[in-house]
């Protein structure tokens, strides 16, 4: 039997997905060009916000790939998830310190590194050995 707890997330996530899935179709049928939620990440991203590729590279391979290999693994389940922190607080001091062009390039360079941490050190797949 599944618990509370467990039903109460999947529900959330439920939740979130139809609210953004809804979100997504009003934006597309409001009649105002360029405003759906990709074309303003890109725009966020290009300019103080580029971690959110990084970002949204980490929870990508986090959920969707991710290494069984147990070398990967930090000996505390929240280090992963502190050092994600860091990194994105680093990326935001960055972005108002040093002005750079963002380019596409650059942009999918952090999505590939973020795909790279959440595929190796945030991985839900370790194996657990007894």
């Amino acid at each position: 039997m599944e618990s509370i707890q467990y039903i109460s997330v999947v529900n959330i996530m439920i939740g979130i997905t139809i609210t953004y899935f809804v979100l997504e179709i009003l934006l597309m049928l409001n009649g105002i060009d360029q405003d759906t939620s990709n074309i303003l990440l890109l725009d966020w991203s290009k300019g103080k916000s580029f971690f959110i590729p990084f970002a949204l590279g980490a929870i990508g391979g986090h959920l969707f790939l991710g290494t069984s290999n147990a070398a990967f693994k930090m000996s505390n389940g929240m280090f992963p998830v502190l050092i994600l922190f860091g990194l994105t607080i680093i990326m935001v001091l960055i972005a108002f310190k040093v002005p750079f062009k963002k380019s596409k390039a650059v942009l999918t360079a952090l999505l590939i590194a973020g795909f790279l941490y959440g595929h190796f050190f945030w991985s839900m797949n370790y194996t657990v050995t007894p």
